[in-house]
């Protein structure tokens, strides 16, 4: 691609999205910003770059998002019922409007539960869980429209941490925070597929610049793959905080399918009486007090999905993105913990235990 291809970034109000909105502009490259509404764009409205509004389930603000430009970055997620019908969306979009290249941000979660050294030549499968579901089926939109002759990329990260990641590092941190979680034995000894997101970044913009990345797919793992506990253990121990508890694997078992039957009741409690609810909570301390105890218990508490997960014994292979790309992860789990650890600080995140008397 030319130096002054402009490139738009779905999801740029979003983690991954935003990152890489923010490292092109750094970089000096043209830049557009796709936020999904206005109070989305906080975040790249601290650099001088292009914005606009970029709802991936309104085909209007797509066309005028795509005007004049050469690449997309798809990042946005949406719900997950949008997630295929977004990407068409944007495909269609891009399609029309003559797009050069266009790189869809997947994830490793599309090879489902199957083990062992995995690279891009093991099949997508399905797991019944609707986030991976709709990522396989928006891959095989990309396909479709790639054999249209709109040149496609698919990048499959695993498990993305660092700076405003709130899966994998601020509800994390707040779950070790709270006190509640811990090292769950024989329950989490399934590998972690880490990286730390400005080596994925770098992976992306590596397959934006190069010639023979369209029509394929790039796994982009980082440096290292400890067990789940194992980063349970050092992202607590980053934290400065006391030792993780350790669960047995029937205990927590038991705790998680306790839970899951509640969560339901909640949120079925929650869409049907909401106002009701939060009369009570502002006029009762010890409602509020019961209900936030139940809020933090069911953060806090592993569920089914997160129990698959912490137990699969896979590791993503980057080989492919390494000779093909020269992609290099150099952000090892220590130094990424650090940096993430810095950036909780900076927010405040580590308050949390000495406000809400978690420990």
């Amino acid at each position: 691609m030319s130096p002054d291809t402009l490139t738009l970034v779905t999801g740029a109000g979003g983690f991954i999205g935003g990152w890489v909105a923010e490292t092109l502009y750094l970089r000096g490259e043209p830049v557009r910003a796709g936020v999904h509404s206005w109070s989305g764009a906080a975040r790249p409205a601290r650099f001088c770059m292009d914005i606009v509004p970029c709802n991936i389930m309104n085909p209007a603000e797509l066309d005028e998002a795509m005007q004049g430009v050469s690449q997309v970055i798809h990042c946005a997620k949406g719900s997950d019922e949008s997630i295929a019908q977004g990407t068409q969306n944007v495909l269609e979009a891009a399609y029309r409007h003559g797009v050069q290249r266009f790189l869809h941000v997947s994830t490793t979660e599309v090879f489902g539960q199957q083990s062992g050294r995995i690279d891009e030549t093991f099949p997508c499968q399905s797991m019944q869980d609707p986030y991976a579901d709709n990522k396989i089926q928006a891959e095989n939109v990309c396909w479709e429209y790639h054999s249209k002759g709109l040149p496609m990329v698919i990048l499959r990260p695993p498990i993305v941490y660092g700076p405003f990641s709130k899966t994998f590092t601020v509800n994390l941190a707040y779950k070790l925070l709270a006190g509640n979680w811990g090292i769950f034995k024989g329950a989490a000894d399934g590998l972690c597929n880490l990286i730390y997101i400005s080596d994925l970044v770098d992976g992306i913009l590596l397959a934006a610049k190069s010639d023979l990345a369209p029509g394929q797919v790039f796994i982009l793992n980082g440096p290292e793959q400890p067990t789940w506990n194992e980063y349970f253990e050092r992202f607590n121990d980053a934290l400065d905080l006391p030792p993780l508890k350790v669960y047995e694997s029937q205990g927590i078992g038991f705790k998680t399918r306790l839970m899951e039957p509640l969560r339901d009741s909640i949120k079925f409690a929650r869409n049907r009486f909401e106002r009701f609810i939060k009369l009570v909570a502002a006029r009762q301390r010890q409602a509020r007090r019961i209900m936030k105890f139940v809020e933090t218990r069911m953060k806090t508490t592993p569920r089914v999905h997160d129990l698959k997960l912490y137990g699969r014994r896979a590791t993503y292979l980057s080989g492919k993105a390494r000779h093909m790309l020269g992609y290099q992860p150099v952000v090892d789990l220590e130094e990424g913990l650090q940096m993430s650890v810095q950036w909780l600080d900076q927010i405040g995140m580590r308050n949390f235990r000495y406000t809400k008397g978690a420990r």
